[in-house]
C-alpha cells in the first residue's frame, strides 16, 4: 500500500511538473523595445552578408536576431523598415581629439552622426574633457561612446607642448602626469615620443622621450590598469616604444620589416590616421606612410581605424576608409579595422564591434554595398547608438 501511494505521489509530482514546464514553453517572449528589419547584416569577422534578417533590441542590446520571414509585429513595440539597406557593427574611430574642432559637444554629435559610435579621446589640455567624456557616456550629451585619455603626456617644448602642459624634469615628473590623469578617470595614457612625419622620416633614429622615461611611464600606465598608446613615427622611437612593452602606436610610423615583426609578435596594433597625416600630400614621406601601412599589415600587425579627429574634421572620420584601401587593405579589412580590431585593441569585444545577440546596440546602416565601394561607409542613412535611434532614413 505504502509503495502504491508513494508511485502515485511521485506520478502526481513528475505530471505537475510536466504541466508547469508546458505552461511556461508557452509563455511569449518578451517584447523588444523595436525591432529593425534589415536587408542584410555584414559580420565582419567572415566577410559575409547574412540573409533579410530582423534585429530585436531591448535595454540598449540587441535581444534577437531572426530571418525577417519568422517576425511578427507583436515582437516588439515598433518596427523600422531597413529592408534596402545594409547593417554593419557601429564603427570606432580610436584617435580623435574632441576638443579640437568647434566645440566638444559639436564634435561628439557630429563623429556619432558619421556612424562612430564609439571613439577614443588621445589628448587634451586639461582633465575637463574626463568630465565632459562621462557626461556624453552617461546621456546627458549626445555622442558616441567616449574613450579618453586625459592630458597629453609629453616633454617641454616637444610634439605635445600645446599651451605649457609640456613636462620638464624626470621620470618622477612623468609617473606623476600619468597617475593624475589616471586619478581623474582616463582609461588611456598618450605618450607623445617622436615629432610629425616630416622629421621623422628625416631623422628615422629621432624622437624626444628618454629611454628610461618611456618605459617608465609605461609601467605607470600598466599599473594603473590603462591602455598605453604612443604618438612614436620616427622607426628609432616605435624600437624604443616596443622596448617599453607599449600597447599602441597612435599614427602610422615609419617601421621596417623586423620591426613590424615585432609588433606582431607583442601583439601592439598601429592607428592608421592616414587622411589626416597625408592630406593629399604627395612627398616621399607621405608616400612611405602609404607603404608602411602596407609593410604593417601584410607583416601580420593589427590596423586599427583612426583619424586623428579634430586635425581631420569631425563628422568626415570615414575618409580614412578610402586612405587605408589605397594604403593595400580590402574594403572588408579595413571595416575590420573600425570594428572588431579597434574593439579588440582597445578591450572592447565583448560589448562591440560585431552585430549578434547581446551585443550593444550600435549599429550603421548604409545603401549598396560596401565591399564593393568602400565610399558608400561615408553615407550613412541610419545610426543606432546604444539602442537609440540618433539618424533614420528620410522618409
Amino acid at each position: 500500500m505504502h509503495s502504491l501511494l508513494g508511485a502515485i505521489l511521485i506520478g502526481s509530482i513528475f505530471l505537475g511538473a510536466c504541466n508547469r514546464a508546458s505552461v511556461e514553453t508557452r509563455q511569449p517572449a518578451p517584447r523588444a523595445s523595436i525591432a529593425l528589419r534589415v536587408g542584410r547584416v555584414l559580420d565582419p569577422v567572415t566577410g559575409r552578408y547574412s540573409e533579410p534578417t530582423t534585429i530585436l533590441v531591448t535595454q540598449g542590446r540587441i535581444a534577437g536576431m531572426l530571418p525577417s520571414d519568422r517576425y511578427r509585429t507583436d515582437m516588439a513595440d515598433s518596427t523600422l523598415d531597413l529592408r534596402e539597406l545594409t547593417v554593419l557593427p557601429g564603427f570606432i574611430d580610436a584617435h580623435v581629439h574632441l576638443a579640437i574642432g568647434n566645440g566638444v559637444a559639436a564634435s561628439a554629435l557630429a563623429d556619432l552622426r558619421a556612424g562612430f559610435t564609439t571613439i577614443v579621446d588621445l589628448g587634451s589640455r586639461t582633465t575637463r574633457l574626463l568630465q565632459l567624456r562621462d557626461s556624453i557616456n552617461a546621456g546627458f550629451l549626445p555622442g558616441p561612446r567616449v574613450l579618453a585619455a586625459g592630458v597629453w603626456v609629453g616633454v617641454k617644448g616637444g610634439v605635445c607642448e600645446f599651451n605649457g602642459i609640456g613636462i620638464s624634469g624626470g621620470v618622477d615628473e612623468f609617473r606623476a602626469r600619468i597617475r593624475a590623469n589616471a586619478q581623474a578617470g582616463a582609461e588611456v595614457a598618450k605618450l607623445c615620443i617622436s615629432g610629425w612625419p616630416a622629421d621623422a622620416f628625416a631623422n628615422p633614429a629621432k624622437y624626444e622621450m628618454s629611454d628610461d622615461v618611456i618605459k617608465a611611464s609605461v609601467a605607470e600606465a600598466h599599473a594603473a590598469k590603462q591602455i598605453a598608446v604612443a604618438h612614436d613615427i620616427s622607426l628609432g622611437g616605435v624600437r624604443a616604444a616596443l622596448d617599453a612593452g607599449i600597447d599602441g602606436l597612435a599614427h602610422t610610423a615609419y617601421v621596417d620589416a623586423p620591426t613590424a615583426g615585432r609588433m606582431r609578435e607583442a601583439h601592439v596594433f598601429m592607428i592608421s590616421t592616414l587622411a589626416s597625416l597625408t592630406a593629399n600630400d604627395t612627398s616621399a614621406a607621405s608616400r612611405a606612410l602609404f607603404g608602411a601601412v602596407d609593410l604593417a599589415h601584410r607583416a601580420g600587425v593589427s590596423i586599427v581605424f583612426g583619424t586623428d579627429g579634430g586635425v581631420l574634421p569631425h563628422g568626415r572620420n570615414a575618409e580614412e576608409f578610402s586612405a587605408l584601401v589605397r594604403a593595400g587593405l580590402s574594403p572588408l579589412e579595413a571595416i575590420r579595422a573600425a570594428t572588431v580590431s579597434a574593439a579588440t585593441a582597445f578591450r572592447l569585444q565583448d560589448s562591440v564591434g560585431t552585430v549578434r545577440n547581446g551585443m550593444v546596440a550600435d549599429l550603421v546602416a548604409v545603401r549598396g554595398d560596401p565591399l564593393l565601394d568602400v565610399q558608400t561607409l561615408s553615407r550613412p542613412v541610419f545610426v543606432m547608438s546604444r539602442g537609440k535611434v540618433v539618424l533614420a532614413p528620410e522618409r
